[in-house]
């Protein structure tokens, strides 16, 4: 029998400290459920993040980010989780859309079937849960789809930008974006600054796991750091207990009557693989997606667009092909303008593209009638549209999650293999068709495209059966008692929506299923 330098059980043993984490755990302690958390990073409070301008973590098996090579080799893929408590909320930009209902029925498109166990009515509920409890902005009258919203805190105000791509794309399919950007004080934390620096917000405005909900539950919950998980091991066909190391590599051992993996996308897919107890899906770590993103810049709109003297925080999102690009092509994006991609810190690759062909532009006096090069600039400047989609991604077996290697500090390294979607170079053409048409005056140019958002999603899959996935709609671990998994990897399509409320959402309803002694929990 192996040797342990502790032990410690729960009725729930989560692993991961991130918003669907922490989200779950509080539901589980409202129902007088003992709840462990384990995180494998550190607690790191904001003034320290803030005063070292990061969110890195000091232990050794919690190196990030990882760059490696996209299929081909024709991009590197770029891969930041953080690693402490509180997780991937802390960086990431606040965006909080619904995924559109048509996306949850979608049929194969490629690759293997889009289509969720769930349905949208079954996530609904839960979607108005997650928006009340995590403070979003937004605007209830002025949605991308027809049910119930009631957003707790009113919309940003539309930037110059945003109101621009309502004559581009019409009205009706530019709106406020939902976000934990709060636009009044809410929860002791102060109004979204509009700085743009929302990967680690100066005055802790963006809702996180830390702000939001781990205040709550900090003094109700169990919580175990500095503790990387390393194995989930089984007896009599349910799950028995997790192996985790600390910093020295010491084993310790951990139970709960019920496991669930709440790491990232990519992380909680490592551990199973990592698992050799877990029933080995066909489906585990395939059908890996994130959503490949593009670029276009209009150049000569003669819209007041005013690019770095407006809002600098994202506060609209494009639904025009939010539902699918056409008939013809069924699969969705999701847009907005990005003012941001060509002023400030955040905007150097963008702007290393923009502005040489800003100034080919106004050099050349087609796109103004200015007298001097510079007032052509200023002009050509102060009329520039930047638009960027998020492309949804079918769910291919080619692209997977795999271990590389274990470093000597026991982090695994991952080996993500995803190519760009091949109807990619389509959708960028329907998007600049669209643009052309509706203004004919300027020059709408390609910028750039990326083969990831950061959105890791698809590799230990929902299905109906377990040839065709790894969990159930319940989250639940395809043969196995007690096992589950929360995180972006479960997502059997991508949609084109920013993943975080509907992991949140899976979150509040699992805490639910769990709670209630459903065949799939107790």
């Amino acid at each position: 029998m192996a040797s342990f330098a502790s032990s410690r059980e729960a009725d729930l043993l989560v692993l991961g400290s991130g918003i669907a984490a922490m989200l779950l755990a509080e539901r589980a302690l409202e129902r007088g459920r003992r709840v462990l958390l384990v995180e494998r990073g550190t607690a790191i409070p904001f003034a320290d993040r803030l005063r070292r301008g990061a969110h890195t973590d000091p232990l050794p098996f919690n190196r990030a980010p990882h760059v490696v090579p996209a299929a081909g080799g024709r991009d590197a893929y770029y891969v930041h989780p953080v690693y402490n408590v509180g997780g991937t909320t802390s960086l990431f930009f606040g965006n909080m859309p619904r995924i559109h209902p048509a996306h949850f029925e979608a049929g194969p498109f490629g690759g293997a079937s889009r289509r969720w166990p769930l349905r949208y009515a079954d996530l609904e509920p839960y979607y108005l849960q997650a928006e009340r409890r995590l403070g979003v902005s937004g605007d209830s009258a002025h949605t991308p789809f027809p049910g119930r919203f009631d957003y707790p805190l009113p919309p940003h105000r539309l930037s110059p930008m945003d109101r621009a791509c309502r004559d581009v794309f019409g009205a009706e399919h530019v709106m406020a974006v939902p976000t934990v950007r709060p636009t009044r004080p809410v929860g002791g934390r102060p109004a979204c600054c509009g700085s743009n620096h929302c990967g680690l917000c100066p005055v802790d405005a963006k809702g996180t796991a830390l702000n939001t909900v781990f205040p709550a539950i900090r003094e109700r919950v169990e919580l175990a750091t500095g503790l990387l998980a390393e194995e989930v091991r089984c007896a009599r066909g349910r799950v028995d207990h997790v192996v985790a190391r600390d910093a020295e590599g010491r084993k310790h051992r951990l139970a709960g009557r019920q496991v669930v993996v709440a790491c990232n996308g990519i992380d909680s897919c490592m551990l199973l693989l990592r698992s050799p107890e877990v029933p080995r899906h066909a489906a585990l770590g395939r059908y890996y997606m994130d959503h490949a993103t593009f670029s276009l810049a209009a150049y000569g709109t003669g819209l007041p667009t005013r690019p770095g003297l407006a809002d600098s925080a994202q506060t609209g999102t494009i639904t025009r092909f939010f539902e699918k690009t056409g008939d013809d092509l069924p699969v969705s994006l999701l847009g907005a303008a990005k003012s941001a991609d060509v002023v400030g810190d955040a905007g150097g690759a963008e702007r290393a593209r923009i502005v040489p062909d800003l100034f080919r532009l106004a050099a050349e006096g087609r796109l103004s009638r200015a007298a001097t090069l510079r007032e052509r600039v200023k002009e050509v400047w102060d009329s520039l549209l930047v638009v960027r989609f998020l492309v949804e991604t079918q769910p291919r077996a080619e692209n997977r999650v795999e271990i590389a290697r274990i470093a000597p500090s026991g982090q695994p390294i991952p080996r993500v293999v995803l190519d760009y979607p091949a109807y990619l170079e389509a959708c960028i053409a329907r998007v600049t068709e669209v643009m052309r048409k509706a203004l004919p005056r300027a020059d709408v140019r390609f910028v750039r495209r990326d083969p990831g958002a950061q959105h890791w999603l698809g590799a230990t899959r929902m299905s109906e059966r377990e040839e065709d996935g790894c969990v159930d709609r319940d989250l639940r671990w395809h043969g196995l008692a007690g096992l589950y998994v929360l995180s972006g990897s479960v997502f059997p399509g991508s949609s084109s929506a920013n993943p975080t409320l509907t992991i949140a959402a899976l979150a509040l309803r699992l805490g639910d299923r769990l709670g209630a002694g459903t065949p799939s929990g107790l």
